[in-house]
């Protein structure tokens, strides 16, 4: 999303028009979008971070890797949501070269989903430093 360029003077009155684009792009905003994995291996995008949730469903074990800040330039604070929604399988989340996970999971470093409906928030804490957050084990 773009925001076009715009000046506006000082007692200016925006017209019915404008008013009207400038709700849209402030609704987009907070509009989130979903992209659906149904395989059993996902690498996560930029666009992941944007207003978005990421959904898994597989009977078998969905491996997600976090990449390398210098494959994926996520910004520190960059928040990536997924949701396991199919009934069976799990979700795991692995680190990419060079990469480290932290999280309360059983192995801090390898956190997983088993719960259907069981969701969790990846956070760039810094560099290639991320933290799981969320239902997982």
């Amino acid at each position: 999303m773009t925001f076009p360029a715009q000046d506006f003077t000082t007692g200016q009155v925006l017209t019915a028009a404008q008013m009207d684009e400038i709700s849209t792009e402030i609704n987009d905003l907070w509009r989130l979008t979903f992209r659906a994995v149904t395989g059993t291996s996902d690498t996560l995008a930029l666009a992941d971070s944007y207003n978005k949730i990421v959904t898994y469903s597989n009977t078998g074990t969905t491996t997600i890797t976090i990449p390398s800040s210098s494959s994926v330039a996520f910004t520190t604070g960059a928040i990536v949501n997924i949701l396991k929604t199919g009934a069976t399988g799990t979700v795991s989340i692995v680190q990419g070269s060079g990469v480290t996970i932290s999280s309360a999971g059983a192995t801090a470093t390898n956190p997983v989903i088993t719960a259907t409906a069981g969701a969790a928030s990846i956070i760039k804490t810094g560099g290639d430093s991320f933290t799981v957050v969320g239902r997982i084990v």
